[in-house]
């Protein structure tokens, strides 16, 4: 879905291994991890998830973003936000949301620990707008 080349740069990887999780039926995919390797402990540097169905109503997916801090997506990339994630008040990552129209499926991306000459909200947004079509759009 993703090129070898856009997952290294966003997350200053050459060397890493994929975690994929599938669903029940092994048909569709749920979650993907990117880890350094050799891997050390969970810290994930990119992590991508589909819920299908969404977890959460519509109406609380839009009202998360105030909640968050977070920025809208651009237009073109669809319905969704962006955010810092923060932990004991220390930036570690970025985190994007996006959503069926209907709300129904929700796709989440990810980074953490990106390398300094990179713009991880920006590296969200572009894997958004390239997974949507493949993952929220279909019918």
């Amino acid at each position: 879905m993703l090129s070898r080349q856009s997952v290294e740069r966003a997350t200053g990887l050459s060397n890493y291994t994929v975690e994929k999780y599938m669903s029940d039926d092994g048909k569709l995919l749920q979650s993907c991890y990117i880890y350094a390797k050799p891997r050390t402990g969970n810290a994930y540097r990119l992590k991508i998830r589909i819920d299908d169905p969404s977890q959460l109503p519509l109406s609380r997916l839009e009202g998360s973003r105030a909640s968050r801090n977070g920025a809208d997506l651009p237009t073109n990339v669809g319905p969704g936000f962006t955010f810092t994630l923060m932990e004991s008040g220390e930036k570690y990552g970025t985190d994007g949301w996006a959503w069926a129209q209907d709300g129904s499926r929700m796709l989440s991306v990810s980074l953490s620990n990106t390398p300094s000459n990179r713009d991880a909200q920006k590296d969200v947004i572009e894997f958004i707008r390239q997974l949507r079509p493949i993952v929220l759009d279909e019918d």
